[in-house]
């Protein structure tokens, strides 16, 4: 059954309706595909053709295309030669890693910050250096802490904007402040941008290479699909960089490595137009308003509720509250809700110290489902002794 464009964020997929364990974990929306990214996808198979992957006219232009958005939506004056299309993000972080360090380098993340960041710093044997965001403080950057922790050997600067977990999209200031620590101490910067198009209460999403010719020289900024579309599954992103010299060795070291050196499959990317130009307004659209209404549900909700506190929801569709005063932590917080209210969130530890005594909820499915979520953390935290003050 299709359903009408007002009806499809409330609708409601078979493995959560009924579920005697509600999902809330996995940062997937709970959504249904676009129609428009169903038919590009059914007419690629009905074509017949599923061939290597090859630059080709078809290909070209889906990389203009990505041009063109960046240059439209990012303010970025990115062409088609400034693009690598990759097997999602997450090879973004380590192509990062490799292009402006060496082993005992040091790069800078955030913590919290979403664990993939750590992994590929681990992965390239760099030292990790966490900028400590503080919940008292929303969650905000600290340029003066930021510059006091760069070395001679700091060579990276890991962003995520809108950020994952705090749910925090980063201001103009904030951004400029970071890229001029980036340009002073001669640093790179590899931006995340997964998420620009979750962003709530009419906020500006700014990519932190659109700031100064000197601040873009410094950055590679990754984008994808799967957030907005809920199509990770295709493992489909881009990573821009303007910088002729970087965007070079990116390409070298990408043909080194194994997997993603190939990239996306050509199935993948025939629906890449569709989610780049207008067509597709309407879904980016809809989305943040439904998100905003569920935001706001859960804040009246959790307002309810002793001993909750949550940072404000400004982009993403991942909540962070903080239940401490429960006296659990994180693990045994999410250990006690998956079996005492048959619902799966992940732990704020994974996400760094600052991130201990939290929970990250995705929230991105319908209000029906986010009802009855609430209504299980409420009754679990009922069991539970009265909060610490």
């Amino acid at each position: 059954m299709q359903l009408s464009r007002g009806d499809v964020f409330n609708s409601v997929t078979l493995d959560q309706k009924g579920a005697d364990v509600l999902s809330m974990k996995i940062a997937n929306p709970d959504f249904p595909i676009a129609d428009e990214i169903k038919h590009a996808l059914t007419e690629e198979l009905e074509s017949g053709r599923l061939l290597y992957t090859q630059m080709d006219k078809r290909t070209t232009g889906r990389i203009e295309a990505m041009a063109e958005k960046v240059k439209k939506r990012n303010r970025v004056e990115a062409a088609p030669e400034d693009i690598m299309v990759t097997s999602g993000v997450l090879p973004s972080m380590w192509l990062a890693v490799k292009y402006a360090c060496q082993p005992g380098d040091q790069v800078i993340v955030t913590d919290p910050m979403y664990p993939p960041f750590f992994g590929a710093a681990e992965a390239c044997n760099v030292r990790i250096v966490y900028h400590k965001l503080d919940e008292s403080r929303g969650y905000g950057f600290d340029i003066d802490a930021l510059n006091e922790l760069v070395t001679d050997r700091t060579k990276l600067i890991f962003v995520c904007n809108p950020h994952n977990p705090c749910g925090r999209v980063l201001t103009k200031k904030e951004l400029r402040g970071i890229g001029e620590v980036a340009v002073d101490h001669k640093m790179t910067i590899m931006s995340d941008e997964l998420w620009e198009d979750v962003v709530l209460d009419e906020r500006e999403h700014v990519s932190i290479a659109s700031l100064s010719p000197e601040i873009e020289e410094r950055v590679m900024t990754a984008f994808g699909f799967s957030k907005t579309y809920g199509v990770g599954g295709l493992y489909l992103g881009y990573l821009v960089a303007t910088n002729k010299q970087m965007m070079e060795t990116l390409r070298e070291i990408s043909g080194n490595a194994a997997w993603w050196s190939r990239g996306p499959s050509n199935l993948s990317m025939v629906a890449a137009p569709c989610m780049l130009d207008e067509t597709l307004k309407w879904w980016r659209e809809g989305l943040t308003m439904h998100i905003a209404k569920l935001r706001n549900l859960i804040e009246k909700r959790f307002s309810e509720m002793p001993g909750i506190t949550c940072p404000k929801l400004e982009g993403t569709y991942l909540m962070f509250p903080n239940l401490r005063s429960y006296g659990k932590t994180s693990r045994e917080m999410t250990d006690y809700l998956l079996k005492e209210g048959k619902i799966r969130v992940s732990e704020g530890s994974e996400y760094g110290s600052n991130g201990e005594g939290h929970i990250r909820i995705c929230i991105a499915t319908s209000e029906e489902i986010i009802i009855e979520a609430l209504d299980r953390i409420e009754h679990a935290l009922s069991k539970l002794m009265k909060p610490q003050t």
